[in-house]
């Protein structure tokens, strides 16, 4: 049972490390996206 309880505890930290990458690839998506429409502002001279 001892093994199970290592298994389960990699478990979550491996989720807990994928959950926490995935919300900082969409922050940087976010921000990409809202420099995209700002520069194609400044370009269409808005």
């Amino acid at each position: 049972m001892k093994n199970f309880e290592f298994l389960l505890t990699a478990w979550i930290v491996v989720w807990a490390i994928f959950f926490a990458y995935e919300i900082t690839v969409a922050r940087r998506i976010t921000q990409v996206r809202e420099e995209i429409a700002r520069l194609r502002q400044q370009l269409n001279g808005n």
